[in-house]
């Protein structure tokens, strides 16, 4: 099951239908979680690699693509963990479980809302299937990355409402999940937390900055007033629970 916790958000335009009308969140929005978890687990976990990849970073005139593509190569050609991954390619979506709310494109740093829409979002529960020989280092991956992206997320709001009402709480959430993703459209930053390990590495930062003019935190990210949360947070799990979402 793939448990969306706090609703998740395809695009601005909403989630795609297949020809009977029908809505779905395409496979590619999970995998895209996972390979964002991985390659900050094993930036993490790996010297040799967090050294590689940081020389790369340190470069003088590269494109993000180029980044994206050398980060990869180095993690994935040493740590195939995505190998054998299997999910389905749609993921049906109850239709009673979509509605439309507002939302805003919050940046963290500034504590202000540089832009605001409303936006079609599901939250609920449905059956996900995957299939994995390595499920077990992308539960200890996911659970690592995620923590690591809210915390972030959270030491840059410091002092504001938020940290005590929604991420205080969710940290301790999310210790307690099974497998933590963070899925859809929670951003619309390029780099999507591809290189969150190296937020708090000072030159590496100035230098995409330098590079790449952006920054390599996820700053803004988007907010939903009436739920009070940050959008995308999900559990996928074995576990048939009755617990309501």
């Amino acid at each position: 099951m793939l448990l969306v916790w706090h609703p998740l958000i395809y695009s601005r335009e909403g989630f795609p239908r297949d020809d009977e009308g029908k809505p779905f969140l395409p496979s590619d929005s999970v995998k895209e979680a996972l390979v964002n978890a991985v390659l900050y687990y094993f930036i993490k976990k790996d010297k040799e690699i967090e050294s590689k990849v940081r020389a790369f970073l340190l470069r003088k005139g590269f494109s993000l693509d180029e980044a994206v593509d050398a980060l990869k190569s180095m993690v994935f050609e040493k740590y195939p963990v995505l190998d054998g991954l299997n999910i389905c390619e749609r993921i049906y979506l109850p239709e009673d479980r979509i509605y439309r709310t507002p939302a805003e494109v919050f940046d963290l740093e500034r504590w202000i809302d540089v832009d605001d829409f409303v936006v079609e979002v599901f939250r609920g529960r449905v059956e996900l299937s995957i299939e994995s020989p390595s499920m077990d280092k992308l539960k200890a991956a996911c659970h690592s990355y995620c923590e690591a992206l809210a915390r972030m997320e959270m030491s840059m709001l410091k002092d504001h409402p938020l940290v005590e009402n929604f991420y205080n709480p969710f940290l301790n959430e999310l210790k307690r999940w099974d497998v933590p993703l963070r899925v859809g459209m929670w951003t619309e930053e390029e780099f999507r937390a591809k290189f969150l390990f190296f937020w708090r590495i000072k030159d590496v930062r100035e230098a995409l900055k330098r590079e790449l003019k952006t920054d390599i935190r996820p700053r803004r990210v988007i907010y939903l007033p009436r739920e009070g949360c940050t959008a995308g947070w999900c559990e996928f799990t074995t576990n048939n629970s009755s617990e309501e979402v």
